[in-house]
């Protein structure tokens, strides 16, 4: 895949019409990860315009919801990829045999140079080997990948932000899976995608965690997710604003600016997602009920952006002028193979 080649085509499309409008298709026809893709199904009644009846435009709620809906498909899509066991195996020969550098670019835009789409085994059942943790590293950078790839507005974006975005935005996304993980699993350490898990206790690692990061995220994320008890709608939305949540430095001001307004829109949809749900008693008791409801919507919502803060905290703890070096515990530098020594040249080439 160029990416290049795709950008200009996107912005031949945009000339057109607005570039920071979603369109419904942007959701569609994603049924390739080489094409990052999923498939939304959705139906739309097409109706001809009428000078004596036109039909009501959608409400904002409605439109929220939709949108909500859309991005927990795709989400759902982008984690159920897996390659076929023929093209797994391939990759574990080949990575036997060949030692090669990979500059981060050609990494994200062909996550398959890194490693399969195994499938995504969220139960935590053993403690983890340094070759999981290795293992792991490899397939949640997939998912990244996949995931942001998948996104319609992250593809609105220039190549140069996409990349200065993805650079900076992989300890969050891992931080932020790995914690609902845990939750999901019910382990007591950081849980992995592969079946195993890194746990909090010391004398159990197979790797020193130094800073203590698998127990600060047990403490500062896991818990409070719990506690919260986040539906699939608040988990996908959360990681979208995480994802858009402040402006980059060595972002360009078009690229400042469509973060600033994409990662608003987000806000407004966990909002809106938040305040639909019912808490306590039923809310047609009388405006008093009603106020209730919203006054606990609104904690709500204060509570999940301070997790926002916890695994921003958490990338800060654990690296050091390398944002991916978290998901390793600070490994050994006898441990660090050429999967990982990639990732920290990338950061010095372009």
């Amino acid at each position: 895949m160029n990416p290049r080649a795709v950008q200009s085509e996107r912005v031949e499309r945009e000339q057109n019409g607005s570039p920071n409008q979603i369109e419904e298709d942007d959701y569609k026809d994603l049924s390739s990860p080489d094409t990052c893709s999923v498939e939304i199904q959705t139906d739309v009644d097409e109706q001809k315009p009428s000078s004596n009846n036109s039909a009501p435009l959608p409400s904002m709620e409605l439109e929220m919801a939709k949108l909500s809906e859309q991005i927990v498909e795709m989400h759902r899509a982008v984690c159920s990829y897996v390659d076929p066991v023929t093209k797994r195996e391939n990759f574990d020969m080949k990575m036997e045999t060949e030692t090669t550098k990979i500059a981060f670019m050609n990494a994200f835009y062909n996550p398959e140079m890194i490693g399969p789409r195994t499938p995504l085994d969220i139960t935590g059942r053993r403690v983890a080997t340094v070759k999981d943790v290795m293992d792991e590293w490899k397939r949640n950078f997939v998912l990244f990948s996949d995931w942001l790839r998948a996104l319609p507005e992250y593809n609105q974006m220039s190549i140069e932000d996409q990349i200065v975005l993805a650079k900076n935005r992989y300890g969050t996304f891992h931080w932020w899976m790995c914690a609902n993980w845990t939750v999901q699993a019910g382990c007591e350490g950081v849980c992995y995608s592969n079946g195993a898990y890194f746990p909090k206790q010391p004398e159990a690692q197979c790797i020193p965690d130094v800073k203590g990061s698998s127990g600060r995220m047990y403490d500062s994320l896991s818990i409070p997710i719990k506690e919260l008890n986040l539906d699939e709608t608040e988990i996908v939305l959360m990681l979208a604003v995480i994802i858009f949540s402040d402006e980059l430095a060595d972002l360009t001001p078009a690229g400042k600016e469509h973060v600033r307004m994409v990662g608003n829109r987000f806000v407004r949809m966990l909002h809106h997602h938040v305040n639909s749900k019912e808490y306590g008693e039923a809310m047609e008791n009388g405006d008093d009920t009603q106020n209730s409801s919203e006054s606990q919507a609104a904690v709500r919502i204060a509570k999940m952006m301070i997790l926002l803060s916890a695994t921003t905290n958490l990338v800060y703890l654990t690296s050091d002028n390398i944002q991916l070096m978290e998901v390793l515990h600070v490994v050994p530098s006898e441990y660090l193979c050429h999967e990982v020594q990639f990732i920290q040249n990338s950061y010095e080439t372009p």
